[in-house]
């Protein structure tokens, strides 16, 4: 993908993302528009390390998009909380009818769009139906009780099921419904969400694999960022939970906001102290040593000179 971006040069495409993407406050916009409409924080970062390893973009407008992405994501809870899944057979379809419209372009995008919403929405829907009953089985129970007094066990949990299905948005969404069957306290339900952003940086780190040095420091900075959120909010957790409480009246509409929140106070701080965040990270990812290699490619032309 770094190398099919880089073939781009300075291609029209090119300098839109440049210009869009020259401030912090646009490149993180960019990030917020960009997940809100494909429902995926994971393709927003892969992207971007993608263009950050083809100098597309620099470091610091890859962070701020990344940023943007989290809070992007968010949108998913949001929509999920509202039971829009009530409205999933109406939205396949409108969704169904557009996209088999005779007219191309924008009538048909619109229907693929509509059409995904609803097949996720009545797929999760259907999801927190048949796991809402296992709730009721001993373990289960357990678990749950840990996962509301103790914040650090939900955000393992999360940050694990996230990792391995390598989707936030669906793991978020399928908390929130089952907080709708009174399955997940709020406290269970903010930590596994909590997590949830944690886990998604997997699929980052696998992209920054095998590439340079800034596109592995942007893989690096989205995973940093969400631990230092993390570290952030577990000693105010409690607090924190009290501050959701009275923002709704139902438990799914606080942990959608609940989540929004978070990323969103995460992201203004980040955005601020953008230039130190951007330091640390790169010295935790130093550049390769390259007159060490000179020596050693060196040295073996020696040895396959005389040997």
């Amino acid at each position: 993908m770094s190398a099919g971006l880089a073939q781009l040069g300075s291609s029209t495409f090119v300098l839109a993302v440049r210009q869009w993407t020259r401030h912090r406050s646009s490149a993180f916009l960019v990030g917020v528009l960009f997940t809100a409409f494909t429902q995926s924080s994971s393709l927003a970062t892969v992207i971007v390390v993608g263009m950050v390893d083809a100098r597309i973009i620099n470091l610091g407008a890859a962070i701020a998009v990344i940023v943007g992405a989290n809070v992007g994501t968010t949108v998913t809870g949001q929509l999920v909380s509202f039971r829009l899944y009530d409205y999933a057979p109406l939205l396949v379809a409108a969704g169904v009818i557009l996209f088999l419209s005779p007219q191309k372009g924008g009538k048909r995008a619109a229907g693929r769009v509509l059409l995904g919403l609803g097949v996720l929405l009545s797929g999760l829907n259907t999801m927190s139906s048949f796991l809402a009953p296992q709730a009721e089985k001993a373990w289960a129970v357990e678990f749950l009780k840990m996962a509301a007094s103790n914040p650090g066990i939900a955000i393992l949990a999360g940050a694990a099921v996230t990792a391995i299905v390598q989707s936030s948005s669906a793991v978020m969404a399928l908390t929130i419904a089952l907080a709708e069957e009174g399955v997940l306290s709020l406290a269970a339900g903010v930590g596994i969400l909590v997590g949830a952003d944690v886990g998604t940086c997997v699929t980052s780190l696998l992209a920054g694999l095998g590439t340079g040095v800034n596109a592995r420091r942007a893989a690096t900075a989205h995973l940093v960022f969400n631990l230092l959120s993390v570290a952030m909010l577990l000693p105010i957790f409690q607090l924190f939970i009290t501050v959701v409480v009275s923002s709704a009246d139902t438990v799914p509409r606080q942990l959608a906001n609940a989540h929004t929140i978070y990323n969103l106070g995460g992201a203004v701080l980040l955005l601020i102290f953008l230039a130190p965040f951007q330091l640390l990270i790169e010295s935790l990812i130093m550049p390769e040593n390259t007159a060490k290699r000179r020596i050693l490619v060196k040295f073996g032309e020696i040895i396959e000179k005389w040997f």
